[in-house]
This record gives structure tokens, C-alpha cells and sequence, in this order.
């Protein structure tokens, strides 16, 4: 019998409709981590707190900082990670900063947008990211990207060759675009043979309607949650069996072998 890892994980999908207030946004979590104590991981949308408000960059980059310090304590009282993206800066630079916070508090990685949209002006205030970022966190390799680094496929394929599980994506992805944003999903976690958890914004963010539909998707393609609409998240299980069973019975991953677990005996090749 092949040697399916039964690891599990449970991720909030925190979708909700941010007001102007970062400090109302910060509240909000707050209670997302009060009611969901039995959650690994809550994933917000991307920049949750403040929304493309480059206007404040300097400001909203230095409060941003008082309130990360905040959600490090909340991760620590309640033994909950948390994944979500800021305004960053350093030196002179401001980047769209995505932080995996673990159950202790402590920052285990981060990853700068690297893809900038030029529909949000976001390459006119920001500076792109260069680097990848995997963790293993209860023993699920954990790759993230932030909302227009779904179009771009090669990010995801450096996942897919270190043999990564689940890929977060944090995103305020328009509703004029929304059928875009499910077939590139789901393209992402087939072609990878990973979960894909998307996790975006609802309602009207200043002049523009979000789509919601946060979603997590499997390693073979399948749609296992949809958040259509609404103006709340939801708790899901995913099972780390799930992604090694499907790369067992189509190897297309198994020259990427990650030591000790892919290799072609394992898949009598």
C-alpha cells in the first residue's frame, strides 16, 4: 500500500467586504479568530486592512506594523496561523507584502507580490517582488501568491517542482473578471496537482465590485468550495492523502521528486 500521508488542515476562508477603517478591519478579525478556535489557518484577502490606498502608503505602512503586532498575539492566544498581505516598507520602497504567521506568532515567511497589476496602478507605487516562498507548516509544503500572480503560471510551476501541497492566493479580484479568476484556478491546481485556496474580497471596494467566490480547489481541478457571494468566510478540512494519491495515479510531478517521498519506485515506474 503506497504510504499516503493522512495530514489534515483546516482553513478559514475569511471573505467579507472591507470598510475604509483599517481598524474596523482589524476588528472584524478579531472576531473571525474568536469564533474559529479550532482552525489551523485563516487566510484574509489581500491588503484586507487597507484596500490600494496609495495615497496613505507611508501612513497606512507604518500602522500596518502595529496592527501585524497585534495578529502575532491573537495567533498565539488562540494556537491559529494566519496568512494575509500589507503595505510594506523598506528604504524607499513599498512593496504588497503577504505574512504566514504560525500558531506561536512567529513570522515563518514572507512573499512580495511579484506580478504588479497595472489596472490598480500598483507598478506605479510598488515595487515587485523576485522570490518564491514555501514553508511547512503541520507538515503541508505551503506556497503563496497574491491575486494577479494567478495569470502568470511560472510562479506556480516553481511550486509544483518542489512538490508543494497547497497554494495560498490572497486577492481583490473584480467582478467584471470573476469567470477568469475560477478556470485559472482551477488550471493552477490541476497543472501543479496541489490545492489552490483563493481567498478574496466581496461587495463594492471603493468604485469597484468584487467578486467573492472564494474558493478552494483540488489537486485534480474540482471546485470543493465556493463562497459565491456572500459577506462571510467559512471553515473547510483539507486532506494532504488527497494530493499524494492523485500524484501517484498520474505522475506527471514525479520528476520533481521531493526526497523520501516521490521517487519512481514509489510509482513502480
Amino acid at each position: 500500500m503506497c504510504p499516503f500521508v493522512e495530514q489534515k488542515m483546516k482553513i478559514y476562508l475569511h471573505q467579507f467586504t472591507p470598510d475604509l477603517e483599517p481598524g474596523i478591519n482589524y476588528q472584524a478579525l478579531v472576531e473571525i479568530f474568536e469564533k474559529n478556535s479550532n482552525a489551523d489557518l485563516i487566510v484574509c484577502p489581500e491588503l484586507f486592512l487597507t484596500g490600494f490606498a496609495y495615497d496613505k502608503l507611508e501612513e497606512l505602512a507604518t500602522e500596518n506594523l502595529y496592527h501585524i503586532k497585534n495578529i502575532q498575539k491573537l495567533c498565539t492566544n488562540s494556537k491559529t496561523a494566519f496568512a494575509g498581505t500589507f503595505f510594506w516598507k523598506e528604504g524607499k520602497r513599498y512593496f504588497n507584502r503577504a505574512l504566514f504567521i504560525d500558531d506561536q506568532g512567529d513570522i515563518l515567511t514572507f512573499y512580495d507580490k511579484r506580478n504588479l497589476i497595472p489596472a490598480f496602478k500598483e507598478n506605479e507605487h510598488l515595487t515587485p517582488g523576485k522570490k518564491k516562498s514555501i514553508i511547512k507548516y503541520k507538515e503541508v509544503y505551503t506556497g503563496i501568491a497574491i491575486c494577479y500572480d494567478l495569470r502568470f503560471p511560472e510562479l506556480f510551476r516553481e511550486y509544483g517542482k518542489k512538490e508543494t501541497d497547497l497554494v495560498i492566493v490572497m486577492a481583490q479580484w473584480p467582478e467584471s473578471r470573476m469567470e477568469h479568476l475560477k478556470i485559472l484556478a482551477r488550471a493552477r491546481a490541476l497543472e501543479n496537482q496541489c490545492y489552490l485556496v483563493v481567498v478574496n474580497t466581496v461587495g463594492m471596494v471603493g468604485k469597484v465590485e468584487m467578486a467573492g467566490h472564494s474558493m478552494i480547489v483540488s489537486p485534480r481541478g474540482e471546485i470543493l468550495l465556493d463562497l459565491q457571494k456572500n459577506n462571510h468566510g467559512k471553515l473547510f478540512q483539507i486532506h494532504l492523502a488527497e494530493v499524494l494519491k492523485f500524484r501517484s495515479e498520474f505522475p506527471v510531478l514525479y520528476q520533481y521528486s521531493r526526497p523520501g517521498i516521490f521517487n519512481k519506485k514509489f510509482f513502480n515506474l
